[in-house]
């Protein structure tokens, strides 16, 4: 069976990002909207209950004064009535209820005759007439509420004092107030006004309106959440597609740096291959071969081997597998090999590790080797000894590891910071220029970077070495580009 709400997943799924925040916005407002007008109507309910007990005795105190005089000039109990003299004062009553009653919204009202056991002259508000049509007498209250008035009018009448009551008359909850008509010092009637304070009408809105606003807000929950699992989407093939923009650039840059190396391997090949020619030339004249041309073809051959051993480093920098490691056991360990050397140039080595160092993505052997490259540079640009400082930090806002290599020894020129990095580039009489090429390409293979700076107000370099710390959620991604990464 196919779930629906795939179906309406991959719908909102494929609607521009910025109406679905839109969407999301407005079901919210909507929500609010709601919620407020609902409460709105609650407050205004609340303030007429609070207020009911007044405003129904200042409506009870009009009916009484304007029926007092009506009811004086019919000829009452004892005498009999005839049914048409009954409906002149029924209407003479209903005009001066409905003049009473207009200026007070939602109280119903009119009289009740004791001995005669009859209402008359009941005004209802105009929102209550449709809903109180079927009653019991022409103008009586409405059916639900008639013997409770009747009983509490009669109470009224005896007792000769008013009455007010709150009672639940469901679906309703109704607050009534009788109080007895004097005429020549006897109570023979009393007025009555009534006031719902709950009205069944108004529960269903307020339910309806609640429900409309909780209905709103749960959408609006459920399609935030929609939006946020797009965003999370969209943010994770953003750094997939980013990571593969960046290898793309490495590649580039690569092929870019190549052209850069051909020059440089034509020159560096070409000296020793023309050595190598001479000698071979002297042979066949019938000069030697002796073991001294013998040891300068051999040496000739292992310069062209470093040459090509350093050029594969410079080329495989990319194809490294790379897990979370311990950097400061690395920086412990390039200081240990660094120990003889710079014991043999008066040199004296100085870690400083920071405690707790996140762990970063790295192929142990070519970080050691990126190391074990920049102590033996600082220990060879220090000839009359010096300090060497290794040490590694954690910087939390950019959430990258640092490791330092500093040293005291003879500085470099600003021409020669601007080039420090390309191929066959060397400071050093007998260098081939390719360690910091390779180190730095080891950097970036790692996501990181190796950056060079002199020191401001002391004598010597420092070469900082900076790798991401390792994050978990890209350990998908790096599996995905993995056979990009290696090639």
């Amino acid at each position: 069976m196919i779930d629906p709400t795939i179906g309406v997943e991959r719908t909102w799924m494929r609607i521009p990002l910025k109406i679905q925040i839109g969407v999301v916005i407005a079901m919210f407002v909507a929500a609010l909207a709601a919620l407020g007008t609902t409460g709105a109507g609650v407050v205004a309910r609340e303030g007429r209950r609070a207020s009911a007990g007044a405003i129904l005795a200042r409506a009870g105190s009009l009916l009484a004064d304007h029926g007092q005089a009506i009811l004086a000039d019919a000829p009452l109990w004892p005498y009999e009535m005839s049914p048409e003299e009954w409906n002149v004062m029924d209407r003479r009553l209903i005009e001066q209820s409905v003049a009473s009653l207009r200026s007070f919204e939602g109280v119903e009202g009119g009289y009740f005759l004791r001995d005669h056991k009859r209402f008359l002259g009941a005004s209802f508000p105009t929102e209550l007439k449709k809903s109180n049509r079927d009653r019991r007498g022409q103008n009586g209250p409405p059916p639900r509420e008639i013997d409770l008035i009747e009983i509490q009018a009669d109470a009224s009448i005896r007792r000769n004092q008013p009455f007010s009551i709150v009672v639940d008359v469901p679906p309703s909850t109704v607050a009534i107030r009788t109080a007895p008509i004097l005429v020549e010092g006897q109570a023979i009637a009393a007025s009555w006004t009534m006031t719902r304070l709950v009205d069944p009408i108004f529960l269903d809105r307020s339910v309806q309106g609640y429900r409309l606003s909780a209905g709103l807000a749960l959408g609006g929950i459920v399609l935030a959440l929609l939006l946020t699992l797009n965003l999370s989407r969209t943010v994770t093939r953003q750094k997939l597609e980013r990571d593969r923009l960046q290898t793309e650039l490495r590649r580039s840059e690569r092929l870019a740096a190549l052209g850069k190396l051909l020059a440089g391997v034509a020159h560096e090949v070409r000296n020793p291959l023309a050595g190598i020619r001479s000698t071979a030339q002297l042979w066949q004249r019938g000069i030697g071969p002796d073991p001294e041309s013998l040891d300068d073809i051999l040496a000739e051959v292992d310069r062209l081997d470093g040459i090509v051993e350093r050029l594969l480093h410079f080329s495989k920098a990319d194809s490294q597998t790379l897990l979370p490691g311990n950097l400061n056991d690395l920086a412990i360990e390039a200081a240990r090999l660094a120990a003889l050397l710079a014991e043999r140039h008066d040199v004296r080595i100085e870690t400083t590790l920071a405690t707790d160092l996140p762990s970063p993505l790295m192929s142990a052997p070519s970080i050691l080797q990126v190391l074990r490259n920049l102590t033996t540079n600082a220990i060879q640009a220090m000839p009359q000894g010096g300090l060497l400082t290794i040490a590694t930090r954690f910087d939390p806002s950019t959430r990258r590891i640092e490791l330092e290599v500093a040293d005291t020894g003879t500085g470099l020129e600003p021409d020669a910071l601007a080039h420090l990095f390309e191929p066959f580039f060397t400071t050093k009489p007998t260098g081939t220029g390719l360690g910091l090429a390779i180190a730095r390409e080891i950097a970036l293979a790692h996501r990181g970077d190796l950056l060079v700076r002199s020191r401001p107000g002391k004598p010597g370099a420092s070469f900082t070495l900076i790798l991401p710390v390792h994050d978990r959620s890209h350990d998908r991604g790096l599996e995905r580009n993995r056979d990009v990464r290696t090639v």
